[in-house]
């Protein structure tokens, strides 16, 4: 068994570098969405189980149908806000953030770290890979859960992007189990890594894992 690490939009894997040492019990992998520099995509297995932080776990489930196990940080089951209230934004906000990415893509990722008080990339933004990522924020749904696998979510209170609310629909949808940290807003994983590292314990020794 593996954990695989999934990075969100703009993000990279180097996110990961203060929950990752704390589950170092595990096997791991982190994705590389090439977001600033080449992809690095790694040979997805049955039984691994799949750490998703915001688009991560999107892309994820878009890749791999037999996850043993989910763990969906700062997470949706859909990210575009739909006629009943289910989401996390408006579509008009999503189509500006495709303008602005058009126009000036290292500006528009950078501000978007600088939002989730992160550096700027140290790579140059890549403008397709990037569009490529708001289509499956757009798009992209948590339907069913692969056939056995369980699923954790995770979120903060103060999390202004993916509120708290849309943390509660993900884990009711998926049948999943739920816990918020207080703070932490949409950088869980490092701003609150040992709130994380705790309860991915838990849930996968709940899970025999």
């Amino acid at each position: 068994m593996r954990l695989i690490f999934v990075h969100g939009w703009a993000l990279e894997p180097d996110i990961w570098d203060a929950l990752a040492p704390r589950l170092a019990c595990f096997a791991q992998m982190r994705v590389d969405l090439g977001f600033f520099g080449a992809p690095d995509l790694p040979d997805l297995r049955d039984g691994d189980i799949l750490v998703g932080h915001s688009m991560g776990l999107l892309w994820g489930l878009s890749q791999h149908a037999d996850w043993a196990g989910i763990v969906a940080i700062n997470a949706f089951a859909r990210f575009t806000l739909d006629d009943a209230g289910h989401g996390c934004v408006k579509p008009a906000s999503l189509r500006a953030m495709r303008q602005a990415l058009e126009r000036d893509p290292q500006a528009c990722a950078n501000a978007f770290r600088a939002s989730l008080g992160l550096a700027p990339a140290r790579g140059r933004a890549q403008k397709e890979r990037l569009m490529t990522g708001l289509d499956l924020l757009r798009d992209g749904q948590v339907a069913a859960l692969p056939e056995g696998a369980a699923l954790l979510a995770l979120g903060a209170e103060d999390d202004s992007l993916a509120p708290p609310a849309a943390t509660r629909d993900l884990a009711a949808l998926t049948g999943g189990a739920l816990a918020l940290n207080a703070t932490g807003g949409h950088g869980l994983p490092w701003t609150a890594p040992d709130f994380c590292a705790e309860q991915i314990l838990a849930f996968l020794k709940a899970h025999d894992a």
